[in-house]
């Protein structure tokens, strides 16, 4: 691994929806020990909920109010400066709850996660009957257990969408 600078224009942004993820430290720059990556998550929007077998997660909510559930902990308004331990195999889920963009910076560990981002990216344009199962077996070849049963609760409860 070199000492470097990542300049803004050598990161690489990638929108799911509208949710905006940002990185230009990821396994490549690490020799896969972590990714670091900004999310901006639009207001009133849920990230789905899910569990990594693989990572443990880490985030700094840079620019908030997020909500956040993790396991059976439901935190309604974490405010700006607040920061968050996500362990491997515990599901969570993070959601802007303010009428301005959420920011957040998530580092992963082991590193790696951005590539599936790039993978689902494309499969997220889609439509179809085979959407769905692409969209799962994408999740399951980076160890991501999605959290469907959460997804419709949370959006409920919060007024939030995906």
């Amino acid at each position: 691994m070199d000492a470097r600078v990542i300049t803004p224009e050598e990161t690489t942004t990638l929108r799911l929806y509208d949710v905006v993820f940002r990185w230009g430290i990821g396994a490549a720059e690490t020799e896969g020990s972590i990714s670091i990556l900004e999310v901006t998550i639009p207001p009133h929007t849920l990230i789905k909920p899910h569990a990594h077998t693989r990572e443990d997660e880490f985030s700094y909510v840079l620019a908030g109010p997020i909500g956040v559930r993790a396991g059976e902990t439901t935190h309604e308004s974490v405010p700006t400066g607040s920061w968050l331990i996500k362990p491997r195999s515990i599901p969570h889920a993070m959601w802007n709850v303010g009428d301005e963009p959420a920011r957040v910076l998530e580092i992963v560990a082991p590193g790696g996660l951005e590539t599936y981002f790039q993978t689902i990216a494309p499969i997220l344009l889609e439509h179809g009957p085979d959407w769905t199962a692409r969209y799962n077996e994408a999740a399951d070849a980076y160890g991501l257990e999605i959290v469907n049963a959460w997804s419709e609760e949370l959006q409920d409860r919060y007024g939030i969408t995906l």
